[in-house]
């Protein structure tokens, strides 16, 4: 995503195991911001983008899952 513009803030996480000891539902997640639907879409249609969003299944072998929403203050 480096090369991707338009991404006002990027969060990246790996999860830790379960209190329990088991393995995490997910492995890691990124959370991109942006500055309002209108940029997000904008920035995700960029050749760039696209180009990020293909090599997902090169390295994300456990799939993907995309989810979409609003920050509410």
């Amino acid at each position: 995503m480096a090369k991707v513009t338009g991404i006002a803030k990027g969060e990246y996480t790996k999860f830790l195991p379960n209190p329990d000891g088991s393995a995490p539902a997910y492995y890691r997640m990124a959370e991109l911001y942006f500055a309002g639907p209108a940029e997000m879409q904008q920035t995700l249609g960029s050749p760039e983008s696209k180009a990020t969003t293909a090599d997902l299944a090169n390295f994300a072998t456990g799939g993907v899952t995309i989810i979409v929403g609003i920050v509410e203050n």
